[in-house]
Parts: C-alpha cells; sequence; structure tokens
C-alpha cells in the first residue's frame, strides 16, 4: 500500500486493518510515523534510504536524530514545546497576577490546557513512545500495537 492511502488507514487495534506504509526516502516520513505512532496504526517502515532507525529500540525523538531532521521538523518540534511553555507560563501569570480578576480559573484551565494538550504529547511522542510489537518482515518493519 502507498502512503498516499493514508486516509484508508485503520486503527491498528482492528485485526483487518490496513497497513499503511511509510518509506525513509519519502519526503515527511517522520511526521508520518509521528501521527501512526499517536493513532497506533499498525504500519510497515520501510528504510529503503538506509537511514539505520530500529523502531524497537529508538523513540521517534532517536530516529529523528539519527536520520537528521530537516530544519522544518525541528521547528515544529521547537513549537509543540513553546506551546507548552506558553501554557505552563499563562498558568504561573494567572496565580501571581496581584489584581483581583474574576476569570482566573478561565486562565488557569486554557493554560493547562495548552501545556498538556499543546506540547506534552509532542513531546512524550518524540522521546519515550515505542510501540509494543516491533518485526522485522519481506515488506521491511512491521509495527503493531496491542
Amino acid at each position: 500500500m502507498e502512503t498516499n492511502d493514508a486516509a484508508m488507514i485503520a486503527n491498528g487495534k482492528d485485526a483487518s486493518a490496513a497497513e499503511l506504509t511509510i518509506k525513509t526516502s519519502e519526503r515527511g516520513w517522520l511526521a508520518q510515523l509521528a501521527r501512526a505512532y499517536r493513532n497506533q496504526e499498525r504500519i510497515v517502515v520501510m528504510d529503503d534510504a538506509n537511514v539505520g532507525i530500529d523502531p524497537g529500540s529508538q523513540s521517534l525523538l532517536g530516529m529523528g536524530l539519527k536520520a537528521g531532521l530537516t530544519r522544518k521538523e525541528w521547528i515544529a518540534v521547537v513549537i509543540a514545546v513553546g506551546i507548552s511553555v506558553f501554557g505552563a507560563t499563562t498558568i504561573v501569570l494567572a496565580i501571581l497576577d496581584p489584581d483581583p480578576t474574576s476569570k482566573l480559573g478561565l486562565l488557569i484551565a486554557s493554560g493547562a490546557a495548552l501545556t498538556l494538550g499543546g506540547g506534552f504529547s509532542a513531546i512524550r511522542i518524540l522521546t519515550e513512545h515505542k510501540p509494543p510489537k516491533v518485526s522485522l518482515s519481506k515488506k521491511g518493519i512491521e509495527i503493531e500495537w496491542n
């Protein structure tokens, strides 16, 4: 299956799910891999560019470092971290503000949403999130989620 069939991909927990093939020679392969990790999709990674990645032992960040992420991809990571920092700063400033505000709860809730939703998921995916089942086949590296 080609990567342009990504709309047909179902959740990896479904036994009849289609497989997404991600080739390391294609532009944006790491972003596709990150999306597949986040959605826990069953995928096949073909290291046709001989990057030397190992999804069984490396995080997405490790694979990205080994593959040499582009400037655009690093900017996306920095933006995700920036959203998290902005959310945390909003919370701190809302609490430290000496003027009473009727919107304190809203400020803290929105700051928490930015911190948790905006940045931590991207950071978690890039640094720690590894699939539970990785195997090597004729097609390439197969990644499955329980």
